[in-house]
């Protein structure tokens, strides 16, 4: 049995590390009768569950007792996903501005910060990340607003409305990025990726599907790389997606254009038509920037905002991810962030045998440098990142450097990592270091003008 919140008196919400605390909140502001449970600290509720309704995380082990207490006793149970979507709409938190929301297994925080980037100067904007939470007003004046920094926890969603709302901020657009799927109470959500899946809730699912049966949820328009949706969502009204990428029908990217044909729009419109983008700084041979800022524009144009409104001149690699910058007569490929992992290594070794100079350079007649050798710096520098490096993966990834001799040096990062890994600290190729700041120093020190620095350690930035 499905109980509304609305239909609820006395309600019991799961794990406050989680955001428990953040829908308690919002539930009190509604009348309503609530008690927070921490079912990691008691894993069974001791006292009368006379409750109407059970909210509980997505990703909660059913095997924990105090599931099993609520299951037994046929009180209805909804996750936080579902929750949020229904609080936003009670409290009214959305009015008079248009939602985006985003959700993948990668590529997530990338793709909102492309978004960002495509409206600022156009909109009054709130973005919420893994990386921040900040709000731009599109006055030429009016400069960034930072908000406290706050997880991609779906509870979230009701934090940084709230907080935009104490803090008298007008944003037209809002951008978030969530966890383990989409609460569908934005006009369009977004799916970057279901590869580099994993299992969540005891091991009984997988990250992807709960990612895919949030879209259930979803009334406005969903955007996908090319996902099989017809066994979710049923023929019902929220059917209408568009899609991107090499699988997509309705947009692509074809060098440093967009292409889009028959896109949905929210206000019931198809659109066909191209647009060009400036291309980055630094083009780098990865299709990982190209499929983000594809999401991106197939995303935005979904809002029905007009292509020639976007502003296209100003895209920028994002801060951690596959950044390419100078740093000392180096070149710092520089994709360390809360979600990078190991086997991105390989991606950026490619990356780096595409490395083109800037057009200013090319303009000059200046003639590219030889690339050198490469020094790599992988591990972790956060006791907070969600998953941390597996040593056995680290052991094979830096056998593989060893084995070319492109590579001139490793740095392995992260204290945990040198007292597990079983390296010779003598070798003359694998060094430590304990955080991040120190490895980029150490790796200036051993390399020389022209040398790549491949930057890929788990941080929170």
């Amino acid at each position: 049995m499905v109980l509304k919140i609305e239909d609820a008196s006395r309600i019991l919400v799961l794990d406050p590390i989680h955001g428990a605390e953040v829908i308690a909140g919002a539930l009190k502001e509604l009348g309503k009768e609530v008690d927070i449970f921490n079912p990691y600290r008691e894993p069974s509720f001791r006292g009368d569950l006379n409750y109407d309704l059970v909210i509980a995380p997505v990703h909660l082990n059913p095997h924990f007792e105090i599931m099993k207490q609520v299951l037994n006793a046929h009180i209805p149970l909804i996750n936080h996903h579902e929750a949020v979507k229904e609080l936003v709409s009670l409290n009214n938190l959305f009015s008079g501005l248009h939602v985006i929301e985003i959700t993948g297994t990668v590529k997530k925080t990338t793709t909102c910060e492309l978004i960002y980037q495509l409206l600022r100067g156009r909109k009054n904007i709130i973005m919420h990340t893994s990386s921040g939470t900040r709000y731009k007003p599109k006055s030429a004046y009016g400069g960034e607003v930072k908000l406290p920094r706050l997880s991609g926890t779906p509870a979230n969603v009701l934090k940084v409305m709230l907080m935009a709302r104490d803090m008298d901020l007008n944003p037209e657009i809002a951008i978030f990025e969530i966890s383990l799927g989409l609460t569908g109470s934005g006009d369009v959500g977004v799916i970057t990726s279901l590869e580099d899946d994993y299992m969540i809730a005891g091991a009984t699912k997988t990250a992807s599907a709960a990612k895919m049966a949030s879209i259930k949820n979803c009334e406005g328009i969903i955007v996908h790389p090319g996902l099989p949706l017809s066994s979710v969502v049923h023929d019902k009204s929220n059917s209408n997606s568009n899609s991107y990428g090499d699988r997509g029908e309705n947009l692509r990217i074809e060098g440093v254009r967009a292409v889009f044909n028959k896109l949905r729009t929210i206000d019931g419109k198809l659109i066909s038509g191209s647009l060009n983008f400036a291309p980055f700084k630094w083009r780098i041979g990865s299709d990982y920037y190209r499929s983000c800022l594809e999401a991106a524009l197939c995303a935005v144009l979904s809002l029905g905002i007009a292509p020639e409104e976007l502003n296209t001149e100003e895209i920028t690699a994002v801060t951690g991810r596959m950044q390419v910058e100078a740093l000392k007569g180096r070149i710092l490929i520089d994709n360390s962030n809360s979600g990078t992992k190991l086997k991105f290594v390989s991606e950026l070794v490619d990356a780096a045998s595409h490395l083109r100079p800037y057009p200013s350079e090319r303009a000059r007649g200046e003639k590219q440098k030889q690339m050198k050798q490469m020094i790599l710096i992988i591990g972790e520098d956060s006791p907070y990142v969600c998953e941390g490096i597996n040593v056995d993966e680290l052991k094979e990834v830096v056998e593989m450097a060893n084995g070319r001799s492109v590579f001139k040096h490793i740095i392995i990062v992260g204290d945990r990592l040198r007292a597990e890994a079983g390296f010779a600290s003598a070798s003359a190729s694998v060094s430590f270091a304990s955080d991040l700041d120190t490895a980029l120093n150490n790796a200036i020190d051993v390399s020389g003008e022209g040398d790549v620095i491949i930057s890929n350690v788990k941080t929170w930035r």
